[in-house]
C-alpha cells in the first residue's frame, strides 16, 4: 500500500493530496504498531484512512487513483487482519521474500513454454517453501505426494500441523 500511496501522493492536484494523506496514515500505522498500541486505538486512524480512500475513488480527476482506491475499498477488512490477529503482520514483507526465489529463477531462465509448466513450476515453489517454512524435508514430502499417487492414496498435506496438546 505505501507504494500506492507514494505514487498518488506524486501526483497533481487533488490525487496528489489525497495520496499525501493516505501516505501520512500509513507511516502512523507503522510507528503506532512498533509502538504497541492497542487495536481500539487505531479505529480514527481506520476511518481517517477509509474517507481518504473514499474521497480518492469518489474523485475524477484521476482514474489510477480512483481504481487504486476502490480496489483498496474492496479490501478494506483484510487490511486492519493485523489488528485482530497477532500472527498477521501489516506488511507483505515475507510474502515478497517468498516469492524472490521463483521471480529470479524467472528472470535468469525466462517462462515456461506452457501453462501446465507454469502450474508445475508454481506448484513446486510453493511445497518447497511451505516445506521449508515448516522444517520438514521437501523429499520426504515429494516422496510421500508420488506414492499416496501410484496407490491412489490421499496425497500428503501441506497445512500446517497442529500442535500437539498436553
Amino acid at each position: 500500500m505505501i507504494r500506492d500511496f507514494l505514487r498518488i501522493s506524486e501526483r497533481k492536484g487533488q490525487p496528489g493530496r489525497i495520496g499525501a494523506k493516505l501516505l501520512g496514515a500509513a507511516y502512523v500505522l507503522f510507528r503506532w504498531r512498533a509502538a504497541d498500541k492497542t487495536a481500539e486505538a487505531f479505529a480514527p486512524l481506520q476511518r481517517r484512512v477509509e474517507c481518504a480512500l473514499r474521497q480518492g475513488a469518489e474523485q475524477t480527476a484521476c482514474r489510477r487513483t480512483a481504481a487504486t482506491c476502490k480496489n483498496l475499498l474492496k479490501s478494506l477488512p483484510s487490511l486492519w487482519t493485523f489488528l485482530r490477529d497477532a500472527r498477521v503482520q501489516p506488511t507483505n514483507n515475507d510474502a515478497e521474500r517468498a516469492l524472490r526465489q521463483i521471480v529470479l529463477k524467472r528472470k535468469i531462465s525466462g517462462p515456461t513454454r506452457s501453462r501446465r509448466g507454469d502450474e508445475f513450476i508454481a506448484r513446486a515453489f510453493t511445497a518447497h517453501e511451505t516445506c521449508r517454512r515448516q522444517g520438514r524435508d521437501l523429499w520426504d514430502f515429494m516422496h510421500q505426494a508420488v506414492t499416496a499417487w501410484i496407490d491412489k492414496t490421499a496425497a500428503p498435506s501441506l497445512m500446517p500441523q497442529p500442535e500437539p496438546s498436553g
